[in-house]
């Protein structure tokens, strides 16, 4: 099922129309050109999301990663070009404006990690990522999973998706010194789910 969800913020001139819906295959190098014009992410990072990506598809299931694109409709050139805007991947008219990476966590019951959302950056401050966050938690909402965990960096060039996270309900509920590297602690974010049953 794709998520339609049109926002308008304070901070965008326009409104962008934006569709969420599950990744096809064909998305896997406007996922990596993302992550690679990010100015976050590098060449590993994306070889890593590659391989998820990958993964996903020779092995769907529940149990396995799972991907969200996020398209911002317009007037972008080309039926399926995946070089019209420059790293952009079109299609039909739309432009890949980000991606979401979730999926269960093992050993676990009831529990989704969200292990990656990134946005281009031609794309952000339009509410690509909001999009896509929000679908993950209707999906999760959906399966009755109780509990959503991300893990991020405690740097400046993470702190607006740490905004965003906490803007969507999430907690910051543990702090890891030095995690990813000297002075790059881990936090931990969690959002508890409301039960339906």
């Amino acid at each position: 099922m794709m998520s339609n969800i049109s926002m308008v913020s304070s901070n965008q001139v326009a409104a962008a129309r934006l569709r969420v819906m599950p990744s096809v295959e064909d998305d896997r190098r406007g996922i990596t050109d993302i992550l690679l014009d990010s100015g976050i992410f590098n060449r590993s990072d994306a070889e890593c999301v590659d391989g998820m990506f990958g993964e996903a598809f020779t092995r769907p299931g529940d149990d396995n990663y799972r991907f969200l694109s996020c398209w911002e409709d317009g007037a972008w050139p080309g039926a399926f070009d995946e070089r019209a805007t420059g790293h952009d991947l079109v299609r039909d008219g739309s432009r890949l404006a980000g991606f979401a990476c979730y999926g269960r966590e093992a050993l676990t019951q009831g529990t989704w990690d969200l292990f990656w959302v990134c946005v281009s950056s031609t794309a952000r401050r339009k509410g690509a990522g909001r999009a896509l966050l929000a679908e993950v938690l209707r999906r999760a909402q959906q399966e009755r999973v109780r509990l959503v965990v991300i893990y991020t960096s405690s740097t400046d060039k993470y702190a607006p998706a740490r905004r965003l996270y906490e803007s969507m309900g999430f907690v910051r509920t543990a702090r890891v010194p030095d995690y990813y590297a000297e002075n790059d602690d881990l936090f931990i974010y969690t959002q508890r789910l409301a039960s339906k049953e």
